[in-house]
């Protein structure tokens, strides 16, 4: 048996990729930081459609934090297919307002986290002929300035540069590697001011934004290597 694991998969969005993956037929590791009781409740939502689910605790804040959970999770589970690097961590401020600390720890977070990870997975990845996913935004795959996010959308934009570099690489071996970059999701804190600058003039569910992911690991799409997904009602154009 072998796994598809999803980091930050005990709530919001990564949830909802973990239970649609499961009610497709995936095994699933939910990956959760301090959200125990969110990460039960997703494993047994999962466990409702008859597949295997599990969770398993990471702080991906450090590098020793990121290498000491592939070590634990590569002993306790073995075998990958899939990895969903969903985890990622964001600031409100303007890059000159951004302290030094709060630099390195998006980068550490939203960048250095997946790349380690799938380093660290690849050979079992490859072994079963799965896929690589990575979660953007909107806006990473053209950058304007936004006075707020402008080093979250760095790590966006260079994790965006890392899958297709990474799909170019691993094509050989078989290997897809994808990003999913929503917008506006009906969960975000800032929903009414985003809204006027969407032409649909709507917000996205995580439903919706899961089945994207779906429908790209299914290997009846397995033609699909190094795109950038947008689910974002036009924002952007």
């Amino acid at each position: 048996m072998a796994w598809t694991l999803v980091t930050g998969g005990a709530k919001r969005l990564g949830a909802d990729i973990c239970i649609n993956l499961a009610s497709a037929g995936y095994d699933v590791v939910v990956h959760y930081n301090t959200s125990h009781s969110e990460a039960i409740n997703t494993v047994e939502k999962c466990r409702s459609y008859g597949v295997q689910a599990d969770l398993i605790q990471g702080d991906f804040s450090s590098l020793d934090g990121v290498l000491n959970f592939s070590e634990r999770y590569l002993e306790q589970f073995g075998e990958t297919e899939n990895l969903i690097n969903n985890v990622g961590n964001y600031i409100i401020k303007s890059a000159l307002q951004t302290t030094t600390e709060e630099w390195m720890s998006l980068f550490q977070t939203n960048l250095n986290a997946p790349f380690i990870l799938i380093k660290k997975l690849i050979p079992s990845i490859i072994t079963h002929k799965g896929s690589i996913m990575n979660i953007g935004v909107v806006g990473a795959e053209h950058l304007h300035a936004n006075l707020y996010s402008t080093v979250y959308l760095l790590t966006k934009m260079s994790l965006l540069a890392l899958t297709r570099s990474l799909a170019k690489e691993l094509a050989p071996e078989g290997i897809r590697v994808n990003m999913v970059s929503p917008g506006l999701l009906d969960i975000s804190v800032d929903i009414e001011e985003f809204l006027n600058k969407t032409p649909m003039h709507k917000a996205a569910s995580c439903e919706e934004v899961s089945r994207v992911v779906t429908f790209l690991l299914d290997r009846k799409n397995g033609y699909i290597t190094g795109q950038n997904i947008e689910i974002a009602g036009g924002l952007g154009l």
